[in-house]
């Protein structure tokens, strides 16, 4: 158990120091994770997971093969007592442990986290990224993996997206192979990003004679700072540019602004229903800032045609996404 508690107390670091790692019983451990949404408590659950798994235990000599089960839940706002947090997230323990185990339950609900792949269809669907200036043409496809649903025969967004690396790679040049625009931008989750044999694949991809134009890694969330820089610096090297996606839902400001000068960009995504003033202080905050350490600004959510003329007239912007331009299509050289 001391092993297992230091992988994942070496895990939570990576994420900054205010998430905790407390042993509350013989084999089970409370990790808290303030200022963050259940999301963020769930990225970095699977890389305790995935770390768990793939370290070396032993004992007396032979090696001993560890998983781990996990449950998650966010605070509510009728939560009267800490005590309420806590059932739910126990009750989502027992639902992982009575699903076989070695997964992760979020608010009820079992995750799919097994590479299954080999026995299901997946692909990378695109959706535009169009250029405020000139033409305001399509300068970059987002990739949207996919998973087709063969009783349904319909394609539906996976639960997860735990593909291997190389798997994931073979999406990507199949999807450049049939879209006319050579710009990719892949969102990878932190353990992925940390990932030097990920990097390394990445980036061997980018570079081969039939790789994409440019190649842009979107993040939403950050590691620590020196973690970042090191990784950063790898990837610039090669030519591969880093975003940070979903910055206004972004509880970690602080960490965000130290980060700047090492990002090539921001984006935020708005919500149809949120007021305009509300969406013209995020745009002003956040595109002043990437105007002030001179990097790109995008913002997704574009629903409609007055959405798009407005957020035109706005002086900050340098890109624009969303379903006004297109939902996520499987490419078919019209992409």
């Amino acid at each position: 158990m001391t092993g297992v508690a230091q992988v994942l107390q070496q895990i939570v670091r990576q994420y900054g120091e205010s998430y905790q790692v407390y042993r509350t019983g013989g084999e089970e451990f409370t990790m808290v994770f303030p200022n963050s949404t259940v999301q963020d408590a769930f990225q970095v659950m699977s890389h305790c997971w995935q770390a768990i798994r793939s370290a070396n235990f032993t004992y007396e000599m032979k090696k001993i093969p560890i998983t781990i089960s996990s449950g998650i839940s966010g605070l509510h706002d009728d939560d009267a007592v800490p005590e309420a947090i806590y059932k739910r997230a126990d009750d989502s323990l027992y639902g992982s442990k009575a699903h076989g185990r070695d997964t992760i339950t979020l608010d009820g609900i079992t995750q799919q986290l097994q590479d299954d792949s080999n026995e299901a269809t997946y692909a990378y669907f695109v959706t535009g990224v169009y250029a405020v200036a000139g033409d305001r043409r399509r300068v970059a496809n987002e990739l949207r993996l996919r998973r087709y649903d063969h009783k349904k025969q319909i394609w539906t967004l996976p639960s997860q997206r735990h593909l291997n690396i190389d798997r994931r790679i073979e999406l990507m040049r199949a999807a450049l192979i049939n879209s006319r625009c050579r710009v990719q931008i892949k969102t990878l989750s932190i353990v992925d990003f940390l990932s030097q044999d990920v990097a390394n694949k990445l980036v061997a991809y980018f570079k081969s004679p039939d790789g994409p134009d440019e190649l842009f890694i979107e993040l939403h969330r950050l590691p620590t700072l020196d973690l970042l820089i090191s990784m950063v610096a790898f990837y610039h090297q090669a030519g591969v540019k880093i975003i940070l996606g979903q910055i206004n839902s972004n509880h970690h400001f602080e960490q965000i602004t130290n980060s700047l000068e090492y990002l090539d960009g921001l984006k935020i995504v708005i919500a149809a229903q949120s007021k305009r003033n509300t969406i013209a202080k995020d745009i002003q905050f956040w595109g002043e800032l990437a105007q002030t350490w001179q990097i790109g600004f995008s913002i997704d959510g574009v629903g409609n045609q007055e959405l798009c003329d407005w957020l035109l007239q706005q002086p900050y912007p340098n890109f624009l996404e969303g379903d006004f331009f297109g939902v996520p299509t499987l490419p078919l050289l019209t992409t």
